[in-house]
């Protein structure tokens, strides 16, 4: 496993079970969004967007996430990182991400969009 693979994957396993406050997860998962948008490795891209997943259904701050940090990149994701990004988005509760979810939907008719839009309404 490459060394930033396993730093994300520590760093998923810490946001589930570690004792860390909220508002340190929401610190490094901000801080993972944006260095996202400059890792070219997909193996990368899809551990650095599971911890953050993780972090959103374990501890619950979606809505605490700076999202559109990513808005510009969003389009050049694959598949299976764009299924993690679109539950991320639900979890955030915010209304306006529903057109995104939507865009991604289009390019990826595989991905469950209408299991994330509910989970967006079911947050507001």
């Amino acid at each position: 496993m490459n060394e930033k693979c396993k730093k994300y994957d520590d760093m998923s396993d810490v946001f589930e079970y570690g004792n860390i406050s909220d508002e340190e997860v929401v610190k490094l998962c901000n801080q993972i969004l944006i260095e996202s948008k400059d890792e070219k490795s997909d193996v990368v891209l899809e551990a650095m967007y599971h911890a953050v997943f993780t972090a959103v259904n374990c501890r619950d701050i979606g809505n605490k996430l700076e999202i559109d940090s990513i808005l510009d990149v969003i389009n050049n994701f694959n598949q299976e990182i764009s299924d993690y990004i679109i539950s991320i988005l639900a979890f955030t509760g915010n209304r306006k991400y529903i057109s995104v979810i939507k865009c991604i939907g289009e390019k990826y008719e595989d991905l469950d969009i209408f299991e994330a839009i509910g989970e967006l309404e079911s947050k507001c």
